[in-house]
């Protein structure tokens, strides 16, 4: 697990139990949604399995042996992305180190010898994780080993985080909302108590912030209006409409891509790639909601489910982690334009 430097902000340790009573209400939502699958099934796919291999192939269908280490951990955050693990298991990773990395101190692995984490193991249908390979796309899948708490290996694919300019990126402090993710998923799944303990007490986080102080996004134009009509004309599929996007009634534009010799063109063109097949045209705070799933908040089933509270944090989340002018991979690709005209779906602020 990483550390930092010496910091006031390395006092602060996470909260688990502001958000017990909700996350337990989401589960009993998730649980009541989820798919099953056919024991039988799972079975004759397992039957096949090679610990040597990190995925199974039978009747020209593959699986993948996928090892989480961030909000993958969380089954919540599973079912958000229509991720149905045929089995799931807690293991360990030895010689890597957890570390966190870029602006919003994402979930990376360092090779450490003699070191190890812990994490939970999702056996993955490869469409599955071909999907989760578009979310994750500062990210590419590398093969490790992995040892489970009956002391057999398996090789897995898990996520490292991708080089800028042939470098790590820097080391930051994780969300006290990730963190969250991250050691209730753990609990979920059975990972070690001592594991978890150490995630709780010794790992530094941002805190939460009040809502009070969520941020917003700012220099809008005034009396500027798009109706749904308007916002669905511009996602990113004809060359005479630029790419626009709507977070919490506000509408940005997409301005392009950087030169291909920016040091992080790659990571910027793969992220526009992702909201153009997605995202473009839409009002996103629902999708925002469930792609950074806080468990501070009841799961939303849908739009008209989302508390102007919840709308807020998903604005917020937008401005810290794709909007923010300094040290953010997506700097200045969006700009404001006007608000989204409201309906009984649509909220602003």
């Amino acid at each position: 697990m990483s550390t930092m430097s010496t910091s006031p902000l390395l006092s602060n340790r996470l909260n688990p139990f502001l958000s017990e009573v909700n996350f337990k209400k989401s589960c009993e939502t998730v649980c009541t949604k989820a798919k099953r699958h056919d024991k039988n099934t799972v079975d004759n796919i397992l039957f096949h399995d090679d610990p040597n291999k990190a995925f199974i192939e039978i009747n020209k269908r593959a699986f993948i042996w996928y090892l989480a280490i961030g909000s993958m951990t969380n089954p919540i955050s599973l079912y958000l992305r229509d991720l149905t693990p045929l089995i799931s298991y807690p293991a360990k990773c030895p010689d890597y180190r957890l570390v966190f990395r870029d602006c919003c101190g994402m979930a990376d692995i360092e090779y450490c010898p003699g070191k190890e984490f812990h994490g939970v193991v999702h056996l993955l249908p490869m469409k599955q994780m071909l999907y989760l390979d578009q979310i994750e796309h500062i990210y590419q899948r590398i093969i490790v080993n992995t040892i489970d708490y009956q002391q057999c290996f398996h090789l897995v694919y898990v996520y490292k985080m991708n080089l800028v300019e042939q470098q790590e990126r820097p080391m930051n402090l994780p969300s006290e909302r990730y963190i969250d993710l991250i050691v209730k998923g753990c609990e979920y799944f059975g990972v070690h108590t001592s594991y978890i303990n150490r995630l709780k007490h010794e790992q530094p986080v941002i805190a939460r912030k009040s809502p009070t102080t969520y941020e917003k996004i700012n220099n809008v134009p005034d009396n500027v209006f798009f109706t749904n009509e308007d916002l669905l004309k511009h996602n990113g599929k004809h060359p005479a409409f630029s790419l626009w996007i709507s977070v919490n009634g506000k509408i940005l534009e997409y301005k392009g891509l950087p030169s291909n010799d920016h040091p992080d063109y790659a990571n910027k063109k793969q992220f526009y790639e992702f909201v153009l097949s997605c995202l473009g045209g839409r009002e996103v705070t629902y999708v925002i909601s469930r792609s950074w799933y806080e468990p501070m908040y009841k799961l939303p089933l849908n739009d008209d489910d989302l508390t102007d509270e919840h709308r807020a944090f998903a604005e917020d989340m937008c401005v810290s982690c794709c909007l923010r002018s300094s040290g953010n991979s997506h700097e200045s690709c969006w700009r404001p334009i006007g608000r989204l005209r409201k309906t009984s779906k649509n909220s602003q602020s």
